[in-house]
Protein backbone atom coordinates (compact mmCIF):
# COMPACT_ATOMS: atom_id res chain seq x y z
CA UNK A 1 0.00 0.00 0.00
CA UNK A 2 1.35 3.15 -1.02
CA UNK A 3 1.10 6.49 0.86
CA UNK A 4 0.89 10.32 0.00
CA UNK A 5 1.60 13.28 1.90
CA UNK A 6 -0.84 16.31 1.79
CA UNK A 7 0.04 19.17 3.47
CA UNK A 8 -3.40 19.91 5.11
CA UNK A 9 -6.14 18.18 7.07
CA UNK A 10 -8.75 18.21 3.60
CA UNK A 11 -12.20 19.08 5.59
CA UNK A 12 -14.56 17.44 3.41
CA UNK A 13 -18.34 17.66 2.93
CA UNK A 14 -19.88 15.95 6.12
CA UNK A 15 -21.18 12.76 5.03
CA UNK A 16 -24.68 11.59 6.17
CA UNK A 17 -23.33 10.16 9.01
CA UNK A 18 -19.85 11.00 10.61
CA UNK A 19 -18.87 9.52 13.90
CA UNK A 20 -15.98 10.85 15.79
CA UNK A 21 -14.25 8.65 18.65
CA UNK A 22 -11.84 10.23 21.19
CA UNK A 23 -9.59 7.09 21.84
CA UNK A 24 -7.63 8.94 24.75
CA UNK A 25 -5.08 6.34 25.52
CA UNK A 26 -5.37 4.30 22.35
CA UNK A 27 -1.35 3.93 21.03
CA UNK A 28 0.08 6.81 18.12
CA UNK A 29 2.56 4.25 16.92
CA UNK A 30 2.16 0.76 15.03
CA UNK A 31 4.43 -1.02 17.32
CA UNK A 32 1.64 -3.21 19.47
CA UNK A 33 0.98 -6.54 19.28
CA UNK A 34 -2.28 -7.57 16.91
CA UNK A 35 -2.29 -10.63 19.73
CA UNK A 36 -2.62 -7.97 23.16
CA UNK A 37 -5.26 -5.45 21.93
CA UNK A 38 -6.33 -4.49 25.23
CA UNK A 39 -2.71 -3.74 26.12
CA UNK A 40 -2.65 -1.31 22.99
CA UNK A 41 -4.83 1.10 25.10
CA UNK A 42 -7.75 -1.21 24.47
CA UNK A 43 -7.40 -0.75 20.86
CA UNK A 44 -9.97 -3.79 20.01
CA UNK A 45 -12.74 -1.12 21.60
CA UNK A 46 -11.16 1.20 18.30
CA UNK A 47 -11.69 -1.89 16.25
CA UNK A 48 -15.32 -2.40 16.99
CA UNK A 49 -16.34 0.83 16.44
CA UNK A 50 -14.92 1.04 12.92
CA UNK A 51 -16.44 -2.45 12.39
CA UNK A 52 -19.85 -0.94 13.81
CA UNK A 53 -19.52 2.16 11.83
CA UNK A 54 -18.51 0.96 8.29
CA UNK A 55 -19.62 -2.66 8.13
CA UNK A 56 -23.73 -4.38 7.72
CA UNK A 57 -24.24 -7.52 6.58
CA UNK A 58 -22.64 -8.12 3.21
CA UNK A 59 -21.93 -4.42 2.41
CA UNK A 60 -20.76 -1.13 3.35
CA UNK A 61 -21.90 1.77 5.07
CA UNK A 62 -21.52 4.24 2.00
CA UNK A 63 -22.67 6.92 3.81
CA UNK A 64 -20.75 7.16 6.81
CA UNK A 65 -17.06 8.16 8.21
CA UNK A 66 -15.47 7.71 11.22
CA UNK A 67 -12.81 9.60 12.35
CA UNK A 68 -10.80 8.10 14.90
CA UNK A 69 -8.81 10.79 17.33
CA UNK A 70 -5.79 8.50 18.76
CA UNK A 71 -4.54 10.29 22.05
CA UNK A 72 -1.85 7.83 23.29
CA UNK A 73 1.84 7.53 23.26
CA UNK A 74 4.00 8.31 21.12
CA UNK A 75 3.22 10.91 18.83
CA UNK A 76 -0.24 12.13 19.76
CA UNK A 77 -2.58 13.04 18.32
CA UNK A 78 -3.25 11.65 15.45
CA UNK A 79 -6.75 10.53 13.24
CA UNK A 80 -7.93 8.15 11.32
CA UNK A 81 -10.48 8.64 9.18
CA UNK A 82 -12.54 5.51 7.33
CA UNK A 83 -14.84 6.52 4.91
CA UNK A 84 -17.31 3.90 3.66
CA UNK A 85 -18.34 5.93 0.30
CA UNK A 86 -14.85 5.16 -1.36
CA UNK A 87 -13.29 2.63 0.74
CA UNK A 88 -11.09 0.45 -1.25
CA UNK A 89 -11.19 -2.94 1.03
CA UNK A 90 -10.11 -3.83 4.40
CA UNK A 91 -8.43 -7.57 5.09
CA UNK A 92 -11.78 -8.42 7.25
CA UNK A 93 -14.36 -6.65 9.92
CA UNK A 94 -13.61 -8.61 12.45
CA UNK A 95 -11.41 -7.26 15.20
CA UNK A 96 -8.10 -7.71 14.65
CA UNK A 97 -7.98 -7.13 11.11
CA UNK A 98 -9.41 -3.68 11.56
CA UNK A 99 -6.29 -3.56 14.27
CA UNK A 100 -4.14 -4.64 11.16
CA UNK A 101 -5.37 -1.63 9.09
CA UNK A 102 -5.05 0.65 12.04
CA UNK A 103 -1.45 -0.65 12.42
CA UNK A 104 -0.74 -0.25 8.91
CA UNK A 105 -2.52 3.45 9.03
CA UNK A 106 0.15 4.77 11.90
CA UNK A 107 3.05 2.97 10.69
CA UNK A 108 1.93 5.39 7.55
CA UNK A 109 1.75 8.47 9.74
CA UNK A 110 4.78 8.25 11.29
CA UNK A 111 6.67 11.61 11.42
CA UNK A 112 3.58 13.91 10.15
CA UNK A 113 3.79 17.35 10.32
CA UNK A 114 1.09 19.14 12.17
CA UNK A 115 -2.09 19.46 10.40
CA UNK A 116 -0.48 17.85 7.78
CA UNK A 117 -2.59 14.34 6.34
CA UNK A 118 -1.71 11.19 4.40
CA UNK A 119 -3.45 9.19 2.48
CA UNK A 120 -3.38 5.71 3.54
CA UNK A 121 -5.44 3.67 1.01
CA UNK A 122 -8.50 3.98 -0.45
CA UNK A 123 -11.00 6.09 1.43
CA UNK A 124 -8.53 5.72 4.60
CA UNK A 125 -6.48 8.45 5.45
CA UNK A 126 -4.01 9.73 8.49
CA UNK A 127 -3.65 12.99 10.18
CA UNK A 128 -1.73 15.30 12.96
CA UNK A 129 -4.67 16.95 14.20
CA UNK A 130 -6.35 17.52 17.55
CA UNK A 131 -10.29 16.67 19.08
CA UNK A 132 -10.44 19.95 19.15
CA UNK A 133 -9.64 21.40 16.07
CA UNK A 134 -11.45 18.77 13.71
CA UNK A 135 -14.94 19.46 14.94
CA UNK A 136 -14.18 23.11 14.30
CA UNK A 137 -15.69 23.54 10.87
CA UNK A 138 -18.91 21.31 11.66
CA UNK A 139 -22.40 23.07 11.63
CA UNK A 140 -23.17 23.35 14.96
CA UNK A 141 -26.99 22.12 13.68
CA UNK A 142 -25.58 18.66 12.58
CA UNK A 143 -23.02 17.99 15.84
CA UNK A 144 -24.22 15.65 19.00
CA UNK A 145 -22.33 14.35 21.50
CA UNK A 146 -23.37 11.52 24.13
CA UNK A 147 -24.13 12.78 27.55
CA UNK A 148 -25.97 10.80 29.40
CA UNK A 149 -27.92 14.20 30.95
CA UNK A 150 -28.42 15.18 27.11
CA UNK A 151 -31.85 14.37 26.00
CA UNK A 152 -33.05 11.12 24.47
CA UNK A 153 -32.18 10.30 21.21
CA UNK A 154 -35.82 9.63 20.48
CA UNK A 155 -36.53 12.86 21.35
CA UNK A 156 -34.54 14.88 18.89
CA UNK A 157 -35.04 16.39 15.57
CA UNK A 158 -32.16 14.98 14.20
CA UNK A 159 -31.07 15.91 10.39
CA UNK A 160 -29.79 13.71 7.84
CA UNK A 161 -26.25 15.50 7.70
CA UNK A 162 -25.16 13.92 11.12
CA UNK A 163 -22.07 14.04 12.98
CA UNK A 164 -21.94 12.03 16.61
CA UNK A 165 -19.17 12.65 18.99
CA UNK A 166 -18.48 9.95 21.98
CA UNK A 167 -15.34 8.56 23.55
CA UNK A 168 -14.07 4.95 24.23
CA UNK A 169 -13.97 3.40 27.35
CA UNK A 170 -12.70 6.60 28.96
CA UNK A 171 -15.41 9.45 29.88
CA UNK A 172 -14.86 12.20 28.48
CA UNK A 173 -13.30 15.44 29.53
CA UNK A 174 -15.55 17.55 31.44
CA UNK A 175 -13.92 20.27 29.38
CA UNK A 176 -14.02 18.85 26.31
CA UNK A 177 -18.02 18.71 26.94
CA UNK A 178 -17.89 22.65 27.83
CA UNK A 179 -16.31 23.02 24.41
CA UNK A 180 -18.61 21.17 22.44
CA UNK A 181 -21.62 23.33 24.01
CA UNK A 182 -19.44 26.31 23.45
CA UNK A 183 -19.74 25.23 19.84
CA UNK A 184 -23.22 24.38 19.57
CA UNK A 185 -23.70 20.63 19.66
CA UNK A 186 -26.63 18.99 20.87
CA UNK A 187 -25.87 16.41 24.14
CA UNK A 188 -28.02 13.19 23.63
CA UNK A 189 -28.85 10.26 25.28
CA UNK A 190 -29.21 6.69 23.92
CA UNK A 191 -30.89 5.44 26.83
CA UNK A 192 -30.77 4.79 30.61
CA UNK A 193 -27.81 2.46 30.90
CA UNK A 194 -24.00 2.86 30.06
CA UNK A 195 -23.38 1.16 27.16
CA UNK A 196 -20.17 0.00 25.12
CA UNK A 197 -18.88 2.89 22.61
CA UNK A 198 -19.23 0.74 19.41
CA UNK A 199 -22.68 -0.07 20.87
CA UNK A 200 -23.77 3.56 20.80
CA UNK A 201 -23.00 3.63 16.98
CA UNK A 202 -25.35 0.44 16.41
CA UNK A 203 -28.29 2.25 18.27
CA UNK A 204 -27.31 6.26 16.45
CA UNK A 205 -27.16 3.85 12.91
CA UNK A 206 -30.79 2.47 13.63
CA UNK A 207 -32.05 5.43 14.84
CA UNK A 208 -31.24 7.14 11.85
CA UNK A 209 -32.00 3.88 10.09
CA UNK A 210 -35.86 3.93 10.81
CA UNK A 211 -36.06 7.61 10.22
CA UNK A 212 -35.15 7.27 6.60
CA UNK A 213 -37.31 4.59 6.18
CA UNK A 214 -40.24 4.74 8.48
CA UNK A 215 -42.00 2.02 7.30
CA UNK A 216 -39.58 -0.54 8.92
CA UNK A 217 -39.64 1.01 12.00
Amino acid sequence: KSSQSVHHWDILSICMREFILRARKTPTSGAFSLDSLPKAGHMEVVASCISNAIFVSNQLRTDTTISVVLEGGPEPPKTLRISGDNLGSLDGFDERSIARTIQTSLEAGRGLELHETRAVDRGITIAKIAFEHLLQDRPPESLFYLDRRGQDIRHVDLPPDLTFVFSDYLSMPKKSGKYLARLGATPISLGPKTLFASHCIVLVHNEMDRRANPCSA
